[in-house]
């Protein structure tokens, strides 16, 4: 690992293997019904920005991308004070220090600047509509959201877990499946990112009930907007995201990963002690305000992917673009 790290050949052949391997799967995602919906909802929600751009590149993109652009990549970005490391084991801290010297010691102290700047998501409602001859509809949707550091985060976490998280328990679930069976599966969560958060969902239903959904995920935003959760729905919630959060943590590997993502989201060293205080310190008055606050169902954007029937105001664009 410290050769790859701080000396990376990236062999002509090498990267034209891997390179043929990325674009087969970029163009084979481009025709296919969430990829797409999912590609045009960050268009329209991010506009301008990187995050509005496809993550993994499109097949002309990756395509162009040399033995010379890795090598630069690596100069530029690997380094020590953007290195976030979590280790589970039968191991010290003494025993892991040099091991860790020796593996990325050799790395530069400090990484190029990022010229990422704050994300602007879009408050404007939008209904696109691409096109597809299939028998089921992809719909995505969603609307601006917040960072992990929001001081309203837990509240905002509860309250999304009311609407559209918890499985079968969820307000989106009970309207849109259980009550009418439009859907198998249907969703909403918090995407927090560095510079900027949303909030995304989806949901992929017959052609004739497309529009029939979409009237439903806006009601019941704004009836959660309006209203907020009850206390018992809020009890619920605290419930399943105390209670299910260690069965997530049945690996070493997920462990590792959590150990990272606290250092990510400066979490701080005893948030796991913490996590659960914080979550059941949320009142039904902190979730109602936060509610009122953070959801907004005249800013969600919709993006369609399929032939849906009398489906009215949506915007066409093509498959292929926004």
């Amino acid at each position: 690992m410290h050769s790859s790290l701080t000396e990376p050949t990236f062999s002509d052949q090498a990267v034209a293997r891997v390179r043929g391997q990325l674009v087969a799967s970029l163009e084979r995602a481009a025709h296919e019904p969430h990829s797409i919906a999912n590609r045009l909802w960050w268009n329209q929600e991010m506009p301008g920005h990187p995050y509005g751009a496809p993550g993994r590149g499109t097949p002309g993109s990756v395509a162009r991308i040399t033995s010379d652009d890795l090598r630069g990549f690596v100069r530029g970005r690997l380094a020590k004070d953007v290195l976030l490391i979590g280790v589970v084991g039968d191991i010290t801290a003494q025993e892991l220090a040099p091991l860790l010297d020796k593996t990325f010691g050799a790395l530069p102290t400090h990484a190029a600047p990022s010229a990422v700047i704050e994300a602007a998501p879009r408050v404007t409602p939008e209904l696109l509509l691409a096109t597809l001859p299939i028998p089921q509809s992809v719909v995505v949707f969603g609307q601006p959201g917040i960072k992990r550091a929001d001081p309203d985060w837990y509240a905002a976490y509860l309250v999304m877990h009311v609407l559209g998280g918890g499985g079968l328990t969820s307000r989106l679930s009970l309207e849109v499946r259980e009550k009418r069976g439009l859907a198998y599966n249907v969703y909403a969560g918090l995407e927090p990112l560095l510079h900027g958060g949303v909030i995304q969902g989806g949901v992929a239903t017959e052609n004739a009930r497309v529009g029939e959904s979409i009237d439903l995920i806006r009601a019941e935003w704004r009836r959660m907007r309006d209203q907020g959760p009850n206390a018992a729905e809020l009890a619920a919630a605290k419930t399943y995201l105390t209670g299910s959060f260690p069965l997530g943590l049945d690996s070493t590997l997920r462990v590792a990963e959590l150990l990272v993502i606290m250092q990510r989201d400066h979490l701080g060293l005893d948030y796991l002690s913490r996590r659960n205080a914080l979550i059941n310190g949320v009142s039904v008055a902190d979730a109602r305000r936060v509610a009122r606050k953070l959801l907004d169902p005249d800013a969600l954007i919709f993006t369609v992917v399929g032939a849906p029937e009398n489906l009215k105001g949506a915007r066409a664009v093509e498959p292929t673009g926004g």
